[in-house]
């Protein structure tokens, strides 16, 4: 294949990569916009150029008469692809989409397939298209050219392409018309762009009769190029169309308001009628803050509103505004989009008020663990401020030992996409005290309104501590039922056993009777005592030791028994019960200590002591010098029914654990210096004296 490359055509390359440069700049530059049908079918467009003008200048480029009918082949199929693309542009810029159909553009692209068909066999078989083709010699230029003369298909052709290429323009030029003067420079440099190259390749179809005349419609390209790159870089092109903007904007809800750089209205669709205002045809002209003075914040402040609130005749409305400059118009125009939120944001307040006045806590967590939000409820069942935790990691006030169980929870809450879970631990309030809480968790960190883990979150220490004492009655009364139904029956059948003796005149077995209805109702008393006891002391005061323990001791049958004193001290409890205390301390050394040898002797001491964190340990203990207790039951006597005595009946010194457990002490039975029984009562920090 023979070449002709000149300096005649280089503007013809140069047209061709322009127009190759301006289909790759649309492509690339606005991918995001591929999806509207304006911006594929101008993709089309551009590509059928560049096309053309590939054939155009390869057909320039070679001599031989095979190759160039090759390339004229390649410049029909881009002439005619760019007569459809630039109709379908038409009809999608003017929003004539109903048009844009496989079904219309195959009926249209019919004649041109047949054009191409006659092209490629004429004029061998025959002469519809081309009636001769040879190639000649332009004297002017030194090119081989091709010379033709053309058939009635061809001309056919030709009227037909320029048909549709009229009916693309006579929709532009009504769309310029109707367009508003922001839109009318975009659709007048578009049809320039069409009619330079359309009026170049007219000219050279009307001469085509005189000989091989060299076509320029290629160079008419790079004027079409060019217009079609200031159309979209300018005016927006590609993004905002006249009668898209008559069709969508004319009828959307949200009102829109074009203000130019001296605060003018120069645009206004008619839903600006819904903000209490005129038509808004009376409003072009008109200075914005004049004639909308709620728009004042939003054009004039040194901080622009998002929000606005206008007063109708309907009440007060909320629009949120958007503000943004219009780059297809004069430098400082702005447009103003308006959307009625008024409803939302009643609904807003609604809810925004529900959760304030909640007694529920409202806590939102970031995927960091860091608190974002919570609830006014803080103050009342934290006593926090609101924002007090605000940006700080919620793990802090959380009990170290609930710490590492709900941070594993929480990144099992991240991992789960609309999780869900419930938890209780506990918190640690403004005075220092720890409240047990239960909290609900949910998962809305892909919501875009929250992206946050929501935790619903209500105070139970109250009910937590219900739960106990009602666990611990229900304990007592199991412990009382256990009573009835085995701790009476012993001295009952008994009881039954010597009545039947004194029935039969054994009178002395009446005396075994009594005594076996005298243990059965200390048993009874003690079973009482012990399930009347609760789990926690409401109320204490300061109660020297000496004085409840000398007024228990008093109460007790102690028989020979001799009281002393180890120590005086004071502790802070309920006198009441730290007396029965004493009580059944003194009555279980009494009736578990005495031996034949003499009575016992019951010593009653305080003492304090430092432990290993130099902090002082307070507590009192009652001693005996009597039998002791068995170290391998030392753990058990304070079971309820548990006795080494068969004269007693096992509730005393449960009644002594329950009445030390309420006051947050903590009670061990041990054996006395003398060999005997020692219970030692160690007493929290709060309540020594």
């Amino acid at each position: 294949m023979d070449w002709q490359p000149t300096v005649y055509l280089v503007p013809f390359v140069f047209s061709m990569l322009l127009s190759f440069g301006l289909f790759l700049y649309v492509v690339v530059g606005r991918t995001h916009l591929l999806d509207r049908p304006v911006v594929r079918m101008f993709v089309a467009l551009t590509f059928s150029i560049a096309v053309w003008a590939v054939g155009d200048v390869f057909q320039l480029l070679t001599t031989d008469l095979v190759a160039k009918r090759a390339w004229l082949a390649v410049q029909f199929i881009g002439a005619s692809a760019s007569t459809l693309g630039l109709l379908g542009f038409a009809l999608a810029y003017t929003d004539n989409d109903e048009w844009l159909t496989p079904r219309v553009f195959g009926l249209l692209a019919v004649e041109m397939v047949v054009a191409l068909g006659l092209l490629a066999t004429s004029p061998g078989y025959h002469q519809l298209y081309v009636t001769a083709v040879d190639t000649a010699v332009d004297p002017d230029t030194g090119l081989v050219m091709l010379e033709r003369s053309l058939g009635p298909a061809a001309t056919f052709h030709v009227v037909y392409s320029y048909a549709l290429i009229l009916a693309a323009l006579a929709l532009l030029l009504r769309a310029a018309v109707r367009s508003e003067q922001f839109f009318r420079s975009q659709s007048l440099a578009v049809i320039a762009a069409i009619v330079v190259p359309f009026v170049v390749n007219v000219g050279w179809f009307v001469s085509l009769g005189s000989g091989a005349i060299l076509d320029f419609t290629v160079l008419g390209f790079s004027f079409s190029a060019v217009a079609l790159w200031y159309a979209i870089s300018r005016y927006s092109l590609l993004a905002v169309s006249p009668v898209a903007r008559k069709t969508v904007v004319e009828n959307m809800q949200d009102a829109v308001v074009v203000v130019d750089s001296d605060g003018r209205i120069v645009d206004a669709n008619p839903a600006v009628e819904g903000l209490g205002m005129v038509r808004p045809t009376a409003l072009i002209g008109e200075t914005a803050v004049e004639v909308l003075p709620s728009f004042a914040p939003v054009l004039t402040g040194d901080e622009p509103a998002d929000e606005l609130s206008v007063e109708t005749d309907d009440g007060t409305r909320h629009f949120a505004v958007t503000k943004q400059p219009l780059e297809s118009a004069s430098a400082g125009t702005t447009l103003l989009i308006l959307r009625d939120v008024t409803e939302q944001r009643r609904i807003e307040q609604r809810y925004q008020r529900l959760i304030e006045n909640s007694s529920d806590m409202i806590t939102v967590l970031g995927a960091d663990g860091r608190i974002k939000y919570d609830s006014p409820a803080i103050e009342g069942l934290l006593g926090y401020d609101q924002d007090e935790w605000v940006g700080r990691r919620g793990r802090e006030r959380l009990h170290p030992d609930d710490q590492d169980r709900l941070v594993a929870e929480f990144q099992q809450a991240l991992d789960e996409r609309a999780h869900t879970s419930r938890h209780e631990y506990r918190i640690r309030h403004a005075d220092g005290s720890w409240r047990v809480f239960e909290s609900f968790a949910s998962n809305l960190l892909h919501d875009p309104v929250v992206e946050g883990i929501v935790l619903n979150s209500r105070d139970v220490t109250d009910r937590k501590r219900r739960e106990r004492e009602l666990e611990r009655t229900n304990e007592r009364l199991d412990e009382f039922a256990s009573v009835v139904s085995h701790d009476l029956r012993n001295p009952l059948t008994v009881g039954n056993g010597y009545l039947q003796a004194a029935k039969e005149g054994d009178m002395a077995a009446l005396e075994v009777v009594e005594e076996t209805h005298e243990r059965m109702e200390r048993i009874v008393d003690d079973a009482l005592e012990l399930a009347r006891q609760g789990d926690t002391v409401e109320q204490t005061d300061a109660v020297e030791l000496t004085t409840v323990a000398r007024r228990a001791w008093a109460t007790v049958e102690t028989g020979d028994a001799v009281l002393q004193f180890d120590g005086e001290g004071t502790v802070s409890a309920d006198r009441d019960r730290l007396r029965r205390l004493f009580e059944n301390l003194f009555r279980n050394c009494v009736e578990h200590g005495t031996t034949d040898e003499g009575a016992v002797t019951v010593t009653v001491g305080f003492e304090h002591e430092e432990d290993a964190d130099d902090a002082t340990v307070a507590r009192f203990y009652v001693a005996d010098d009597g039998l002791g207790i068995p170290a391998d039951q030392r753990e058990r006597v304070f079971e309820s029914g548990v006795t080494t005595n068969d004269e007693g009946t096992g509730f005393g010194l449960a009644i002594v654990e329950s009445i030390a457990r309420a006051h947050g002490w903590s009670v061990t039975a041990e054996e006395s210096e003398t060999g005997g029984a020692r219970f030692t009562v160690e007493l929290s920090g709060s309540t020594a004296g």
